[in-house]
């Protein structure tokens, strides 16, 4: 062998070697990587939330709770009231105010409301699918206006029982296109395969915006799982996603308004017997943990009665609490009218005191001031596309 020969073998090894070193050195960074950002331990979004969630800032943002947290802040007052309210109330409108001609009742007589509104309802369950516009059940589960949604195409099929819990602090759905074509939301139970899949990642909550380092865990989550089946996986914009999903906070934080209205005992505390049976005869069902809601036909809580001071009932109370969560109600003016009208009623019947969280009197006109805001909002809503009630509403102020 003669010294070129030797030389070159030499010269070889070396460049293999280097290369070798090199792949190694980088699967070790990424690795490393890869393990400190899914080092995190993040809370759950969904089993996690306060019990009285209150947008950082936002004094009128809120969860409907009913129970209270250890640091409560204050709930939205119904007073939606210009400067030139007192005016208001100084000449009350022609309208008069709801009291029922109801002589000598007995004390557990329930007095007659009018007949209970029905709820214009739009379903929170995706429409039936007609023929195979299958990708109509992708779109109303997964929206590009909602979510950020990542693509992944498989060469092989993945299983159903294979999809792991993807990361994401906020809600995240998962698609999947059968054989024959066909989305369906995708269960760990089933035994669907899956060519494409749809993976999607809120973009805000009542917790705020999507973050950047939210959105990265996401990502990287994945990443690795496509990395894994040897899929290829696209993702939309990130800088565009994260603006998107400011700006859609804003609006929601705009517009995410909690009414509560109380009904105060002015000399004895109220007979809980007789509070139930006012609640039932205006339509409203008492719930295990004690509250008692307004329906609609579908199920959903319209308005809720509760103890003031948000304990259980007992056998008497000092004041009752009616609460409306805005953006979740579907007709909700109408709806509004009927709590308005309850709860004038039980002040009335209980011989109560109608009454904001500041314990101010409530008039027809602070009524009626609320019933034009809450018209606004709505319009609001209604001009971004996201209906009160509907299926975006419900799942950007869960």
């Amino acid at each position: 062998m003669t010294d070129l020969q030797l030389g070159s073998l030499i010269v070889g090894g070396v460049i293999v070697a280097t290369v070798y070193a090199f792949n190694w050195w980088q699967e070790y960074r990424y690795r490393k990587q890869a393990s400190k950002a899914f080092a995190r331990n993040e809370s759950d979004a969904l089993l996690d939330v306060p019990k009285n969630m209150v947008r950082t800032g936002e004094a009128s943002r809120m969860e409907p709770s009913l129970e209270r947290a250890e640091q409560v802040a204050d709930r939205f007052e119904p007073q939606f009231a210009e400067p030139e309210f007192e005016a208001e109330v100084a000449a009350p409108p022609m309208r008069e105010p709801y009291v029922e001609p109801v002589v000598a009742p007995s004390p557990l007589a329930a007095p007659v409301l009018s007949a209970p509104v029905a709820a214009v309802e739009v379903s929170a369950q995706p429409a039936a699918i007609v023929g195979d516009d299958h990708e109509a059940l992708a779109s109303s589960l997964l929206d590009p206006a909602l979510d950020f949604i990542a693509e992944i195409h498989a060469t092989e099929l993945i299983a159903a029982t294979e999809l792991p819990v993807f990361r994401g602090s906020k809600r995240v759905q998962v698609m999947g296109c059968t054989q024959d074509r066909r989305w369906e939301a995708c269960v760990p139970s089933a035994r669907s395969r899956y060519k494409e899949l749809k993976i999607g990642l809120q973009l805000a909550d009542r917790q705020g915006a999507l973050s950047s380092e939210q959105l990265n865990a996401f990502c990287m989550s994945v990443q690795q799982f496509a990395d894994e089946h040897e899929a290829v996986v696209t993702f939309p914009q990130r800088s565009a996603k994260l603006v998107a999903a400011t700006n859609l906070d804003e609006f929601c934080a705009g517009v995410d308004v909690l009414i509560g209205l109380n009904v105060m005992a002015a000399s004895r505390p109220f007979p809980m017997e007789r509070v139930r049976l006012l609640a039932e005869n205006a339509g409203l069902i008492r719930s295990p943990e004690g509250a008692f809601h307004y329906r609609s036909d579908s199920g959903k809580t319209l308005f809720t009665l509760s103890n003031h001071d948000h304990s259980h009932f007992g056998n008497t109370s000092t004041g009752l609490t009616l609460l409306f969560d805005v953006p979740r109600v579907a007709g909700g003016v109408s709806v509004f009218d009927y709590f308005a009208e309850f709860a004038q009623h039980l002040s009335v019947a209980l011989s109560g005191e109608l009454v904001d969280d500041n314990s101010k009197p409530l008039t027809e006109a602070s009524l009626d001031n609320i019933r034009k805001q809450l018209g606004v909002l709505y319009a609001k809503m209604d001009d971004r596309g996201i209906a009160p009630g509907s299926v975006a509403a419900l799942r950007l102020f869960a």
